[in-house]
Order: structure tokens, then C-alpha cells, then sequence
């Protein structure tokens, strides 16, 4: 009998650890799906996105905190997008979307071919006329100083007449959202899809401006058996970039299906096993527009914010091969020094990095309001980040199983 107990606590371990990642991987998997369109402000992404999120929290029986019994807080602001054609050629050659290129999130629309006019550097002083029915072309890399790079940055917002700006990009395309519009066309290359000198662009590029565009954050609650009173409030945002043009999407499975994964697997958690202090789980909208779900939250709280006794935000959780960073962790030194405690003693995740008080994601407002607050995310292993290669076939989990113990283990010594 002793030594079949062994094989059998072995059988035990590895069965819920794959319990876990079978259903982040479910998770993960439909959210970047093509169906939610990236989870952005394009096809109504985010809605249905908030609709599968709102039927899992309904699946582990969480209580609605809003008063009509929806999940959802609804909030609405300004934001750009690119729902219809997307084409660029230069000097003859077709260019991909995503692969060669990328519309800038602020851009405006164009269509028509229109001559080049290359610059060096930022410090051209043109005339409109100069520079009238013509692309104007900035090469970041001659660019010399912060007074060149501030003139180059007008340029963007301000092109003086051009017709569009060309800025060539030599790493790699990063997308993003962005709450305004420029009256021009602004794209960013690849220098390697560039042609040497290039003389001729031809575009046809759509963009729509929604300036009250309307979406919601979806929080349920799980009450305490005996602090019903006190919440410990899991958050992570589960809008990403969307569609640009008709045929190209931004999975986000990193960003952030992975953290929406981790909030489901631990409201799954808190399902099975009641906790004494109420459990808050939200699904913030508008991270990737700057944080706007959470700032919206902080100032409509669904439950009195001096009744939070902690959060945790979660984003990026899909790697670890470097470990893990804990923003605020310097903020909170005797919190971070638990969960550091934690994790050593039982062996989780190679190492808990800390960092100070940053305004990278939800948590921000938390803190600004006195709420102890922790943001998490893995680091090491595959790049992949804000461009059209954050896939769930290629996001490895890597320390996923490990984080969701060291959370809860971390919860329980609250």
C-alpha cells in the first residue's frame, strides 16, 4: 500500500494540472477565435466577447452587482477603427497588412496614388503646397536628438498639408487603440518592405470615428461565508486590438485571453470551494484605449472601495520562462515578500521580480484610490505582442499551472 501512494498523489497532481490548462486552453482558444473579431471595436468584438465571459461567470454561479442583473457596467468613449478596405501598394508591389505594415491606430482615411517625398530627419520646413496630394516620407533613423524627434512627432499629428506620412519601422510592427483621428493617413512600414527610393504610393484605406463608442466592464461576485463584506477582487481586461480592414485581426492570446483564462479558472475555483471573504472578479473594457474600464470602475465602484482588502490584476500570463514580475511589489514590500515566501517554499515559479508603482494596466487606479493592489505577468519566452502573432497555437502556458497555485495559496494567507 505505501507504494502505490506515491504513483497515486503523482496521478493526483498531474490530473489537475492538466485540469487547468484544459480549460484555459478551451479559454484562450475561442477568444482569439475570428468570431470576436479581436475582441475590439470593430463587428462589435468586445460585445461578444462580454457576452461568452458574462455565460462563464454565469456557469460558476456569480451574482450579478449591477441593479438590472446584467454583469455589466456600461461606460463609452471616443475611439478610432478600421472596419472597411485596406490596401497599400508602393511603386507596384502589394503590401500585407500586419506583415508589411501597419496603419497607424490614429490614422485617417486615403484612397487614390499619390507621389513620395522623402525627407532626412524630421526638420523640413515645407509648405503646404510643397507638399500638397504627396506621402512624405520620415526616416526615424536619421533623427538625431530630442528636439529632431519632437518635430518629427508633429509631423505625425500635424502632416502640413501632405496627404499621408510614411514612417518606416526597422523591429517589428506594434499596433495599438487610439481615442483620435488625424485628417491623414499615417503608416508604418517595415524598412525590409520598402523599395529603395520609393516613388509612388497607392492606397484605398477606410476608417470610421466613433465618438461615443459603447461598451461595458463584467463583474460578478461570489459572497463570503463570513466576511460577506470584505472583497478580494481578481481583474483582467478582455478587450485587445480588433480588426484593421476587413481581413486582418489581433488575436490577443497573450493579451489578454491569458488573463481572462486565469480569472475564469479562479472564479471556477471559488465556486467549488466557498470563500470567507467575498471574491470580486471583473472583466475590464477599454485597457488597450488607456485603461478606460478600470478608471470608469474607480469612479462608479459597484462595492465601497475602502471594502476592497486587496486586487489583483492579471495580463500576460501565457509564458514565465523568466518568471514572474509583480508590479507594486515595491509598493507593497511585506505583501510581495508573502508571495515571494510562498512561491519558494513551494517550488512554483523560477523567480518573482518586482517593480514600483507603474500606470501599465488596471490596477493603476486601484492604487491611486489606496487599494492594495498587486499587477502581475509572466516574462521570457516568445515575443509576440500587440501584432498579428499573439496566437493561442503558439502560446505555450509555460508557467500557468504554477501561477494559478501560487495565487491561490497566496489568497488563502490573506
Amino acid at each position: 500500500m505505501k507504494k502505490i501512494l506515491p504513483a497515486i498523489f503523482c496521478f493526483f497532481f498531474l490530473n489537475v494540472k492538466a485540469q487547468d490548462t484544459t480549460y484555459a486552453r478551451w479559454l484562450i482558444d475561442t477568444l482569439t477565435s475570428p468570431h470576436f473579431h479581436g475582441r475590439g471595436y470593430v463587428n462589435k468584438g468586445d460585445r461578444k466577447a462580454a457576452g461568452f465571459i458574462r455565460k462563464e461567470f454565469k456557469r460558476w454561479s456569480l451574482m450579478p452587482l449591477d441593479k438590472k442583473n446584467s454583469f455589466y457596467q456600461k461606460l463609452k468613449f471616443p475611439v478610432n477603427t478600421f472596419p472597411g478596405k485596406l490596401e497599400v501598394e508602393i511603386d507596384g508591389k502589394k503590401l500585407v497588412p500586419g506583415i508589411d505594415y501597419l496603419v497607424d491606430a490614429g490614422s485617417g482615411k486615403s484612397r487614390g496614388a499619390f507621389s513620395i517625398f522623402g525627407i532626412a530627419g524630421a526638420n523640413f520646413r515645407g509648405s503646404p503646397d510643397t507638399l500638397k496630394n504627396k506621402f512624405l516620407l520620415i526616416d526615424k533613423s536619421l533623427v538625431k536628438g530630442a528636439e529632431e524627434k519632437s518635430a518629427m512627432d508633429l509631423w505625425i499629428t500635424d502632416a502640413h498639408g501632405a496627404k499621408g506620412v510614411i514612417i518606416p519601422e526597422d523591429v517589428k510592427l506594434t499596433w495599438t487603440v487610439s481615442r483620435k483621428k488625424y485628417r491623414h493617413t499615417v503608416l508604418r512600414i517595415l524598412r525590409k518592405s520598402l523599395p529603395e527610393n520609393p516613388k509612388k504610393i497607392t492606397v484605398h484605406i477606410e476608417s470610421r470615428f466613433c465618438r461615443k463608442y459603447r461598451t461595458q466592464n463584467i463583474a460578478g461576485m461570489i459572497k463570503g461565508t463570513q466576511f460577506p463584506d470584505s472583497f478580494i477582487v481578481f481583474s483582467a481586461h478582455y478587450d485587445h486590438l480588433g480588426r484593421m480592414g476587413r481581413d486582418t485581426y489581433f488575436p490577443g492570446a497573450n493579451d489578454n485571453a491569458s488573463g481572462i483564462s486565469m480569472l475564469l479558472n479562479l472564479a471556477k475555483h471559488y465556486s467549488q470551494n466557498p470563500p470567507e471573504c467575498s471574491m470580486l472578479f471583473i472583466a475590464f473594457a477599454g485597457e488597450e484605449a488607456g485603461l478606460m474600464g478600470s478608471e470608469f470602475f474607480v469612479k462608479h465602484p459597484l462595492v465601497p472601495l475602502h471594502q476592497i482588502k486587496f486586487l489583483l490584476n492579471m495580463d500576460l500570463l501565457g509564458t514565465g520562462d523568466e518568471g514572474m514580475m509583480v508590479v507594486n511589489g515595491e509598493v507593497f514590500p511585506d505583501l510581495f515578500s508573502k508571495m515571494d515566501s510562498i512561491n519558494l517554499q513551494n517550488n512554483l515559479i523560477a523567480s518573482l521580480q518586482k517593480r514600483g508603482k507603474a500606470r501599465n494596466s488596471d490596477h493603476y487606479w486601484f492604487t491611486e484610490k489606496n487599494v492594495p493592489s498587486f499587477f502581475i505577468y509572466t516574462m521570457g519566452g516568445i515575443k509576440a505582442y500587440h501584432d498579428i502573432f499573439d496566437k493561442a497555437e503558439t502560446l505555450p502556458l509555460t508557467d500557468y499551472s504554477d501561477v494559478f497555485r501560487l495565487i491561490i495559496k497566496f489568497i488563502d494567507e490573506l
